[in-house]
């Protein structure tokens, strides 16, 4: 599933806060609700730029890829 994916993962918000994500546990344990396609103005992106489809539901990824 985040086989092409290098962390750490970050996150820009709608106001501008940037929150940088470790390891897919980070992820679960701090987000609870993400969808990056339903989020209005964020931008997800791992460590080398590339931008991240990133889905986390309950506490679980759903879905963690490299955007095509």
């Amino acid at each position: 599933m985040d086989a092409d994916v290098v962390f750490p993962i970050s996150i820009r918000f709608e106001d501008g806060e940037v929150e940088e994500f470790q390891n897919r546990e980070d992820l679960e344990l701090n987000l609870e609700y993400f969808d990056s396609e339903k989020a209005c103005d964020c931008e997800v992106r791992d460590k080398i730029g590339r931008r991240v489809r990133l889905k986390v539901h309950a506490l679980e990824i759903k879905e963690l890829s490299v955007r095509s």
